[in-house]
């Protein structure tokens, strides 16, 4: 359940008070599979139910938090600029960050496991300090050389980001598929 549970309260969190139809059409989420969730996450005291759909409560924004930091996550934006880096023509994109490295050999494999999990496209990025700019790995190159106008914001969206964190861009059709496939690339590191 830790997908559907993070894609919901990302989206609780992100567009407030909202029904089960509607979080299904925005997270790609069956609704039948939201309805449980739903309940799942009542139970937990992680939203309130009411007329006019779910809201995020604060023991929600705390278990959203612990979810993501347990995934390796330390900051993630939904961000749909980025489809440009791909020309993808796709729907939804995040920036994230997290402390665990990506091995430069393992990014082919990574994106491999991000495809396969329902991304359409996805970048790895290290913060390089020494340059104050973000290395696209396997590429060698930075960022913001290719990407003047999207590297600030990428740099605005992921505020407080430390020496040599690693930065993935990924980009797809439904927040499901990509929060699917993020949890699919940070398990698969170390």
């Amino acid at each position: 359940m830790a997908a559907e549970a993070i894609t919901i309260l990302l989206a609780l969190k992100r567009h407030g008070r909202m029904g089960r139809y509607s979080l299904s059409s925005i997270t790609g989420i069956g609704e039948g599979v939201v309805r449980r969730v739903l309940n799942e996450l009542r139970e937990q005291g992680a939203i309130r139910v009411m007329k006019g759909g779910a809201e995020l409560t604060s023991k929600g924004e705390e278990i959203l938090s612990a979810m993501l930091s347990n995934a390796g996550i330390v900051i993630i934006n939904e961000d749909e600029e980025f489809a440009k880096v791909f020309n993808c023509g796709c729907k939804r994109c995040y920036a994230l960050v997290t402390r665990r490295s990506f091995d430069e050999s393992d990014v082919v494999r990574l994106r491999d496991i991000a495809i396969k999990n329902g991304a359409d496209a996805i970048l790895f990025l290290r913060y390089d300090c020494s340059q104050n700019k973000f290395l696209i790995l396997r590429l060698g190159t930075y960022f913001e050389d290719m990407y003047k106008d999207l590297g600030e914001r990428l740099r605005g969206l992921i505020m407080n980001i430390k020496c040599d964190d690693s930065v993935m861009i990924v980009c797809g059709s439904t927040n499901y598929q990509l929060i699917k496939s993020i949890m699919g690339v940070l398990g698969n590191t170390l």
